[in-house]
Formats: C-alpha cells, sequence, structure tokens
C-alpha cells in the first residue's frame, strides 16, 4: 500500500486544528511532539531488545517508529518543509559521500 504522505499530514493537522488546537505556537507544539515520539520508540526499541527493565514487543517497536515518521511529515509540513524534496537531497548528498573511507595500510 503506498500512503501519500503529505496529504496524510495535511489531513491530520487539519483534524487537529478542528478539534481545538490552535494554529498559533503549531510549529513549536509539533518539533516536541517529533521528539516526544522518538523518545518513545528508544524505549520500545529498548524494551524489545532486552536493555530495559521491562519487556516489550516487536509490534510495539513497529508501532512507535510508525509514530515516528508520521509525526515527522507532520512536523516538515507545520513548518513548510517539502520532505520529499529534502530527503531526495540529503540521499544525493549520502550517496555521493560514499560509504566508507579505506583503511590506512598497515
Amino acid at each position: 500500500m503506498t500512503v501519500d504522505m503529505p496529504q496524510v499530514a495535511a489531513e491530520i493537522l487539519a483534524r487537529l486544528r478542528d478539534a481545538g488546537f490552535p494554529a498559533e505556537g503549531s510549529s513549536n507544539r509539533q518539533v516536541l511532539a517529533l521528539a516526544e515520539e522518538t523518545g518513545e520508540f528508544v524505549g520500545a526499541y529498548r524494551r524489545w531488545s532486552g536493555q530495559a527493565r521491562r519487556t516489550g514487543t516487536f509490534d510495539e517497536m513497529r508501532a512507535e517508529l510508525a509514530d515516528v515518521v508520521i509525526c515527522a511529515w507532520m512536523t516538515a509540513a507545520e513548518l513548510g518543509i517539502d520532505l520529499d524534496a529534502a530527503v531526495a537531497d540529503k540521499l544525493a548528498v549520502i550517496y555521493e559521500r560514499g560509504w566508507r573511507d579505506e583503511a590506512p595500510p598497515s
């Protein structure tokens, strides 16, 4: 299934406004939400990988990562960032710079 993430982000943001979240301060609120979702993903990963006091499932971790991606698209929309273009630009840099410097001869 292909998802039109810019459309999804716009729809969710519109629903938030309809629910009473004001446009004023929305960029700040969205950036903080992205940080929060990222933290929740890290916690879910720690639980799933056995690095936390309690355990967690792969599906919980997977869902939290999806929250991060959705929230990133919403944040980009709030900030007026064309995330498709930004990702394409960043990928060009990543592919151009190579993967690893060669080890010096021993």
